[in-house]
């Protein structure tokens, strides 16, 4: 049984119509795109350390870093900027991107039959359209990833398109990655990297008290 892609609105692709996404991943700029957004794209890097910290707090504290890394560099910047981060989280551990195929198996039977959860955070500087001044929005959404049961071919198979390289946890949601997962209980966007319908109904509140 394949998971079944959720429609989507383009609420913000009319709150944010222009901005810079301070990211490199293709997956974040196309549910951007998608939703009628035009994209400048300037990938930051930044300390990645988060020793003690929650797993939501870690993916805000990440989100703000990278923001935080682009607004150093481009402190006249006229555009509403975004950074993201993604972390998933299974049996008290974070699940990261297997470095070798063996170990992208050894995720994906760990995940077999059973739910991990996904975790992203985002941090947004507003300029222009909504204040004078830049606002910083800052927060983070789960979900939660239950997978089919899989057998040692269904893996074996999957890791052969070669989709599992750089992914967090080896499988990509809005790919193949989908006809490995039984069911999401949250936002589809949150699992993919950037949780839209929080950050939609940010601005919408922030639109509306300004």
């Amino acid at each position: 049984m394949a998971f079944e892609l959720p429609a989507f609105d383009g609420r913000l692709g009319e709150l944010l119509p222009r901005l810079i996404l301070a990211s490199q991943s293709p997956a974040r700029r196309r549910l951007l795109e998608e939703r009628g957004c035009q994209l400048i794209v300037s990938p930051t890097d930044c300390d990645e350390s988060h020793e003690g910290m929650e797993i939501a707090q870690v993916v805000e504290s990440l989100s703000l870093r990278k923001l935080q890394a682009y607004r150093d560099a481009s402190p006249q910047h006229s555009l509403p900027v975004l950074a993201a981060d993604t972390l998933i989280f299974q049996t008290n551990s974070v699940i990261g991107k297997a470095k070798t195929r063996k170990e992208a198996f050894s995720q994906l039977r760990a995940f077999s039959g059973n739910s991990h959860e996904v975790y992203s955070g985002f941090a947004l500087c507003l300029v222009g359209t909504y204040t004078h001044a830049p606002i910083i929005v800052n927060g983070s959404d789960r979900a939660s990833v239950v997978f089919n049961e899989l057998s040692d071919h269904d893996i074996t198979t999957y890791l052969d398109t070669e989709e599992w390289i750089g992914a967090a946890g080896s499988y990509r949601v809005q790919g193949l990655g989908k006809h490995l997962i039984s069911y999401i209980d949250g936002d589809y966007s949150t699992v993919v990297g950037l949780p839209i319908n929080r950050i939609s109904a940010i601005l919408e509140k922030l639109v509306k008290d300004i």
